[in-house]
């Protein structure tokens, strides 16, 4: 059996979310050591120069002298579709690539399919289960999945919906046709404390991205009473496609003790066993929101329940039992 370590990532300064720091940091307290990055953030420069430089020498070295490869020890990278090049430089020489992969919309599968030959791989974990489907379907890689996970310590569930003073966080990427819905009651006064990349401090409307710093999102969200939730193959399609998956957003609305509205994916009603979120009626919207602004005390239990789901199935704790028997299974040790 190969040793596997995990690689670290650059912390950068910003507070901004950064979701494979969590994922990382919990597998070095599994037991998986990590190796450092070896090119800091502020280094991109030289990075650059030294990533394409070396990796023309593997390619020759790969095709035309392969037994001078060897992989004695494993590595698990975390990257999304597009960059698992950069991330798992300058390691590819040494160590054989475990690759733990988000955000793998269709645009990125050439890119992915391509890295996975390119480095030889045979292990790759995957927090989209369509996706690890289709990898095991297509090629002869060994495709995991596991469901998209956060640290569950930063969040509290905050005080009960009905002495929430705020009405709506409409988080990130919108999905247009409800975002109208939402601009509709904000503009006929129906929403009290409505946040989105739409709307200023000030209550007043604009058309620039407003990012947070994860001590805001972590005291901003159990204000509201109600958040936003739809998959991405709902807000983006273009980008998303028919790739329907589990993201932090659902997970944060049920550790914050929100109602959700808008969609479940598949994947989390299968991964809990209901539908924790209430589905939009397209055929009355507007009034059903603000029925249940108004009535909001009648889905407490669902907060409830939907945060104590969270606690027992949104950890990436509770994913490392899991990723430590497929990394045995495929033939990797873990210290």
């Amino acid at each position: 059996m190969k040793r596997i370590f995990i690689k670290d990532k650059v912390r950068r300064k910003e507070e901004f979310q950064f979701f494979m720091h969590d994922f990382i940091d919990c597998c070095k307290v599994a037991g998986i050591t990590s190796k450092p990055d070896l090119f800091p953030s502020y280094k991109w420069h030289i990075r650059a120069v030294c990533r394409e430089i070396l990796l023309k020498v593997y390619r020759f070295v790969h095709y035309v002298f392969p037994f001078l490869i060897q992989r004695k020890k494993a590595l698990m990278v975390c990257a999304n579709g597009v960059n698992i090049k950069d991330n798992l430089f300058p390691y590819y020489f040494g160590y054989e690539i475990v690759p733990m992969l988000w955000d793998v919309w269709p645009s990125t599968w050439e890119r992915m399919y391509d890295a996975f030959r390119l480095f030889d791989v045979k292990t790759v974990f995957v927090t989209a289960s369509q996706v690890a489907d289709m990898i095991n379907k297509e090629t002869t890689v060994k495709a995991y999945w596991v469901p998209e996970g956060i640290d569950v310590s930063h969040y509290h569930k905050g005080r009960p919906l009905s002495e929430r003073d705020k009405d709506v966080f409409e988080m990130g990427r919108q999905m247009k046709k409800y975002h109208e819905v939402l601009l509709k009651c904000y503009n006929a006064g129906g929403l009290h404390g409505y946040q989105t990349s739409n709307i200023n401090a000030d209550g007043t409307l604009n058309d620039k991205h407003v990012a947070f710093s994860n001590k805001e999102l972590y005291a901003m969200m159990p204000q509201y009473k109600v958040m936003v939730c739809f998959p991405q193959c709902d807000t983006n399609p273009a980008r998303g496609g028919n790739i329907e998956t589990l993201t932090q957003r659902y997970w944060e609305a049920m550790l914050s003790g929100c109602i959700m509205i808008g969609r479940a994916p598949k994947e989390l009603v299968d991964l809990i066993g209901y539908n924790p979120v209430v589905d939009v009626d397209w055929a009355n919207p507007e009034d059903q929101l603000i029925d249940i602004l108004r009535e909001s005390s009648a889905y407490q239990g669902l907060a409830d329940k939907n945060y104590r789901a969270a606690q027992q199935f949104a950890s990436w704790q509770s994913r490392m039992p899991m990723i430590k028997k497929y990394l045995q299974e495929s033939g990797y040790l873990v210290l």
